[in-house]
């Protein structure tokens, strides 16, 4: 591999997000490195898509949540591909359920994949940046959800705001060595089965008119990691179309009860679960 080729490590670019991701910087002419928890096919598919526009893939499985998973892989990216330039921290899970149900496993398992792996494999990363004087990048995948608040939402949510808190330090404690850290916060994103329907349901109430897509998010990135954003860090740019800005709603649009803002419904199911939580 081509030292002067840069590399870019993208975690979840199985699907989603991080499949859009992908693509678009192997475009912008870096060889990729992406990892996967389950999704081999989804995997495959991103690589046969770089490779057939004659880019560089490589694949990996990696269980991000486990506390070693991280600097493996890492390590592994490094002795495959020479270096890293630039880590896209995005695999995670979107997990939403009420402080009132929720357990130890539940907030255990999106603590360790959502929040513990993006530092951990951005410390293995910066390590081999400042080792090898690599003036690199490191980006976060967070959520238009780190700003605001909806009803269940607490663990994902809250881990979504705090990995921007946790981004704007580290942006302060790597600046001598060059590494930009930031945070790309999508909204809406079309990646479900259902998109016709979100696309009906949330997609027309958001100001830009529709739901956003994976690739957009990409070229955020791309930008970000680029020399035309030089003189950024440390900072959050939103891709959700203007989403949050009217306060919009997300949830049962057949239910304004359910609409994700005012006061949360309760329920004889909402009351069971606990019960059932309480005698766990």
């Amino acid at each position: 591999m081509e030292q002067t080729k840069k590399v870019a490590l993208v975690t979840g670019g199985s699907s989603g997000i991080g499949q859009g991701i992908a693509q678009v910087l192997a475009e912008e002419g870096y060889s990729l490195a992406i990892s996967y928890s389950k999704n081999a096919e989804g995997a495959l598919k991103t690589k046969a898509a770089i490779e057939e526009q004659g880019g560089t893939c490589l694949i990996y499985q990696a269980a991000l949540q486990d506390a070693a998973a991280p600097e493996q892989l890492v390590r592994q990216v490094i002795a495959d591909l020479g270096h890293i330039d630039l880590l896209v921290n995005n695999a995670g899970l979107s997990r939403f359920k009420s402080i009132l149900l929720s357990t130890v496993e539940d907030m255990d398992y999106l603590y360790q994949l959502n929040y513990r792996a993006y530092l951990l494999t951005t410390g293995a990363v910066a390590r081999h940046m400042v080792l090898e004087g690599i003036r690199g990048n490191i980006i976060f995948i967070t959520s238009s959800r780190a700003e605001r608040s909806y009803p269940t939402d607490f663990m994902y949510g809250g881990l979504k705001a705090a990995l921007k808190r946790s981004c704007e330090s580290i942006a302060m404690e790597l600046s001598p060595f060059g590494i930009r850290v930031n945070c790309v916060a999508p909204g809406a994103t079309a990646v479900k089965a259902d998109n016709r329907q979100w696309q009906a349901t949330l997609g027309v109430r958001i100001p830009a008119g529709r739901l956003g897509t994976p690739r957009e998010n990409g070229h955020v990135v791309a930008f970000l990691a680029s020399e035309k954003a030089a003189y950024i860090t440390g900072t959050t740019i939103r891709v959700d179309g203007g989403l949050i800005l009217p306060g919009m709603p997300e949830g049962d649009y057949d239910n304004p009860l359910r609409l994700g803002w005012g006061r949360p419904i309760v329920d004889d199911e909402l009351m069971e679960g606990i019960r059932r939580r309480n005698e766990a």
